[in-house]
């Protein structure tokens, strides 16, 4: 939910230096059917009933669902800030993937954020404390947005950087003059 602070510094930013939120409107997303897709399905994966039943499935339909949301963002990187969102969503997924299909957590940030070392559920869930044997452990959840903070959770560096690139993007769409508009053959044109 670290996200959601990006998206709004992002909008506040924005209009503070002279954007308008109406030119977001006219962007034109490929794909995002797919990513929004992607996103909801790991919302429904990591939440009751579905996590209960999924068992040893689970970590494989996380990384396909992370899959097809990075299939979508590389279909967009001519998008501001796009590159960006890649490259921390091939960050996580390099975490993600090396680590059996969940998200290694620092037990010292998750016990920050919890109160407890552990994680609190025996259902399939997206995160599982490092070890000494987790695979790029650095690139995991290390850093917490601590309670009281509304949203508060662990998050990655991959986390920040889809983060800014988030920001980055809303920031410099509602700054755009011409807007560029794809047409369905994947050539660009200009618009006023």
């Amino acid at each position: 939910m670290l996200l959601l602070y990006f998206v709004v510094g992002g909008l506040i930013l924005g209009l503070v230096s002279g954007g308008r939120l109406a030119r977001l409107g006219n962007v034109r997303i490929f794909w995002w059917p797919v990513a929004l897709g992607g996103l909801a399905f790991q919302l429904l994966l990591f939440g009751p009933p579905l996590a209960d039943i999924v068992g040893q499935a689970g970590p494989a339909l996380y990384v396909a669902s992370s899959g097809a949301v990075m299939i979508a963002l590389l279909r967009n990187l001519r998008q501001p800030g796009f590159a960006v969102i890649a490259l921390g969503a091939s960050l996580n997924l390099l975490v993600i993937v090396a680590n059996g299909g969940q998200m290694p957590a620092s037990p010292e940030a998750w016990a920050l954020l919890t109160g407890t070392p552990e994680v609190p559920t025996v259902a399939f869930s997206n995160s599982a404390l490092s070890e000494p044997a987790t695979r790029f452990a650095f690139l995991g959840d290390l850093f917490v947005l601590p309670r009281p903070m509304p949203f508060a959770n662990v998050f990655s560096i991959g986390d920040v950087l889809i983060g800014l690139g988030g920001a980055l993007f809303l920031t410099r769409t509602m700054h755009r003059r011409n807007k560029e508009v794809a047409t369905p053959r994947g050539a660009a044109t200009s618009i006023a």
